[in-house]
């Protein structure tokens, strides 16, 4: 634990290094609209680095990612907004505040009741805040299937019920008919919204199952790629590509390959 509070200092030292009259051009032509861009694709990068179990990898970006947030916090100091010190006091007093199960006398007996448990402390920070409030809080800038997820995930543990499953498939029949409609009708705006509404039905329907969408399309997309990589390795070895393929031939290696 020593070594890392020396190395956390070191990075604020060399932080401080970097942003000074005589240190890096680019590193003090950053503002915060500029760094949050690098966090966010630090961010990415570690998820990747996750998903594809490179531990050494994982060790970089994590370490990329924590220099970006620090440059963050860096660049608020700077401006006389808070200290260092002061985000992670907060960070700290929150875990124990909302971990009254570890820190505290509260039993719990399960994660599902840790999750209620938090939403309730989090509902006892900010009291009488309305739902509208409480969603917005959710971050505009995930991906859209995460924040539909977050949302509708929130959304359910407000209201402490599940959302109707049997509104879901009905609304997801309606919509999808009228998505088809309006590809008939030529594509509109109109269309775009249907499509939309489909995206985030399809969520709802996804989410007691347990299933996230995101890594849902995620592992889908994956599978696509893999499968495109297998059908040219076939062409490669036949002599032939793409453009040389019927539309016969190329669904018979779609549902083959």
């Amino acid at each position: 634990m020593a070594d890392t509070g020396r190395e956390f200092e070191r990075l604020l030292e060399l932080l401080a290094r970097l942003r000074a009259e005589d240190g890096c051009p680019w590193d003090r032509e950053q503002t915060p609209a500029t760094i949050k861009r690098y966090l966010l694709e630090e961010v990415y990068e570690v998820v990747d680095a996750v998903d594809h179990e490179a531990s050494d990898q994982v060790a970089d970006e994590l370490g990329d990612l924590i220099f970006m947030a620090m440059f963050l916090a860096h660049l608020y100091a700077e401006q006389g907004q808070f200290q260092m010190d002061q985000v992670l006091r907060r960070v700290g007093d929150k875990m124990v505040r909302r971990h009254p199960h570890v820190f505290g006398d509260l039993k719990v007996g399960s994660a599902r009741e840790v999750k209620l448990n938090w939403e309730e402390i989090k509902q006892q920070e900010k009291p009488n805040r309305p739902l509208s409030d409480r969603l917005i809080d959710i971050p505009r800038a995930l991906p859209a299937l995460m924040r539909s997820h977050r949302t509708l995930s929130r959304l359910s543990r407000v209201l402490r019920r599940p959302l109707s499953q049997d509104l879901v498939v009905a609304e997801l029949d309606k919509t999808f008919s009228r998505l088809l409609e309006q590809e008939r009708a030529n594509y509109d705006s109109l269309g775009m919204a249907a499509l939309g509404r489909l995206l985030l039905l399809l969520v709802a329907f996804a989410l007691p199952r347990g299933i996230r969408a995101e890594e849902a399309l995620t592992e889908a997309l994956e599978k696509l790629c893999q499968q495109i990589e297998r059908v040219e390795t076939y062409l490669v070895e036949k002599g032939k590509n793409w453009a040389d393929l019927s539309e016969e031939e190329e669904r018979t290696l779609w549902e083959n390959i």
